[in-house]
């Protein structure tokens, strides 16, 4: 049997709780699994896998609309960044091998990264259930969301409603995979299959007996040294979790970093980490790491700032700050908040739970006395510029983005009674675009016009696109900017549907 129907024979016996905890997944697989079945490589880069949660948004994007190759392929990319730059090859068959265990990856697709080992022989899937569940330590902060193609027609943007335009965007091109995972040393047999694996799941957390003594029945080992403040075991990381210590590591980050927490525990550290400590909060996860150097810090950070809808993102390269409001995405995605210093080497994300929205995580934030503050005005110079072509720059406060692809978004004052203005700026020249021809499409199907084309400064030349019609009683006035490294838009609103009084306060020379 391959090793990703074996895989997919213990979900459909046991259920997706096998990927609920990295430690017990892992005892599972080595108790479960032949010598020849899966080398030492695969299943470390399995346990990765869980560990860093890539099966959850995984499934997002399949269930999202996404082309299972490309989500996997997506998948595969970001678990690589997550393990330090590892082959993208390997991590995509992790990817592909999880999702086709639940049944969201085709088989062919986890064909195209199998490595060259030869097909296993075959083995009886598992019958008996296990004796107890894996104990569940904290599970790894989710990823950042992930754009997929989205419908053609994009919704109208407006405050009181906030919805996103819909736009492409490319995911990387297969390519074929070299073998992932080099021949490894065999691993030792273990006897008791599911039972073994369930009981070492429940005795490593435990951190006392190791599951070979206890499938062979042999003498009790001598118990692990507990460190004093009851945070690991012998087998794990020796870190000091008592909230005054943590409050005094992470003092770069917040002055009260435990405020609120419970329950912290030290954590395994992954690629590129020299600690890790999750903790519990009223709404959701705390999670803070201390990376081993600055390269492994910028790749978490590059991984984690994106520019989905629903998010706040400022770097200023020294430190960083993300937000993400998953109300506003329209995506099933928790709500987090993220932050880090470069000067510390240290991360922390509040990562919500069911029901929890990101306000209930920034009060959270707050309450740490964070050193990062969240931005409070439009940050890039160019769309500073663009603002003050009409309003005052002063008047414009930051808000999470309603449209994908954006690097920041603004609410600003009028200073007309009745019209409301949103400005924002977008990454790149062909999201400008998109957006643009959305509001076109809108001024050419409207009943009620106003002005349309471009607009001018003076007898000049056209400076950007300006689009002035009426929809649904709310009268809507669009307009952007040419000008290089801009890719600036603006949208100002007359909810009682009054058009002239839009265009008097925006004239368009065209």
């Amino acid at each position: 049997m391959e090793l990703h129907d074996a895989l997919r024979e213990l979900v459909t016996v046991h259920g997706r709780s096998i990927f609920d905890d990295a430690s017990g997944f892992r005892g599972v697989l080595d108790d479960v699994l032949a010598e020849d079945q899966a080398s030492t490589g695969d299943i470390n880069l399995l346990v990765d896998a869980v560990r860093f949660d890539t099966l959850a948004p995984l499934v997002a994007m399949i269930d999202g609309g996404a082309d299972a190759a490309r989500a996997v392929e997506e998948a595969g990319l970001r678990l690589a960044r997550n393990r330090g730059g590892a082959d993208q090859a390997a991590a995509s068959w992790a990817s592909a091998v999880l999702g086709y265990a639940v049944g969201k990856v085709p088989e062919a697709v986890v064909q195209r990264y199998r490595s060259g080992r030869p097909a296993s022989p075959e083995l009886p899937p598992p019958t008996a259930p296990p004796v107890r569940p894996p104990v569940a330590s904290p599970a790894a902060p989710p990823l950042p969301p992930t754009a997929w193609p989205q419908p053609a027609a994009p919704p109208p943007h407006q405050p009181q409603q906030p919805q996103q335009p819909q736009q492409q965007y490319a995911v990387p091109s297969y390519q074929p995979p070299a073998a992932f995972s080099a021949p490894s040393a065999p691993r030792k047999s273990r006897t008791g299959v599911w039972i073994a694996a369930a009981v070492a799941g429940v005795v490593l957390v435990a951190g006392g007996v190791t599951a070979v003594v206890l499938a062979a029945g042999g003498d009790d080992g001598p118990s692990a040294k507990k460190d004093p403040t009851g945070s690991t075991s012998d087998d794990g990381p020796k870190v000091d979790v008592a909230p005054a210590a943590i409050d005094g590591r992470y003092n770069a980050l917040s002055a009260k970093m435990t405020e609120g927490a419970s329950g912290c525990k030290a954590e395994e550290p992954g690629a590129g980490q020299a600690e890790v400590v999750q903790c519990a909060i009223s709404t959701g996860t705390l999670r803070l790491v201390t990376y081993a150097d600055d390269g492994a810090l910028t790749a978490a950070r590059s991984t984690r700032l994106d520019y989905s809808a629903g998010t706040l993102t400022a770097d200023n390269g020294a430190t960083a700050l993300y937000e993400l409001d998953p109300e506003r995405a329209g995506t099933s995605d928790p709500a987090v908040v993220y932050w880090d210093s470069k000067g510390s080497l240290q991360s922390a994300t509040l990562t919500g739970a069911s029901g929890a929205g990101v306000d209930d995580l920034v009060k959270h934030y707050t309450a740490t006395v964070p050193r990062v503050s969240e931005p409070t005005s439009p940050a890039d110079a160019t769309l500073r510029e663009f603002i003050a072509i009409n309003m005052d720059v002063a008047t414009c406060a930051r808000q999470r983005t309603f449209f994908t692809g954006e690097t920041e978004e603004s609410k600003c004052e009028s200073g007309v009674d009745g019209v409301a203005v949103n400005v924002g700026r977008f990454e790149t020249r062909k999201d400008l675009r998109e957006d643009r021809k959305y509001y076109k499409k809108k001024y050419d199907e409207a009943a009620k016009k106003g002005n349309g084309g471009t607009w001018r400064f003076g007898k000049g030349d056209a400076e950007g696109a300006y689009y002035a019609y009426v929809e649904d009683g709310t009268a809507t006035l669009y307009w952007d900017w040419n000008k290089d490294d801009c890719n600036c838009y603006g949208i100002a609103w007359h909810f009682q549907g009054d058009l002239a009084k839009l265009e008097k306060w925006w004239p368009s020379d065209d």
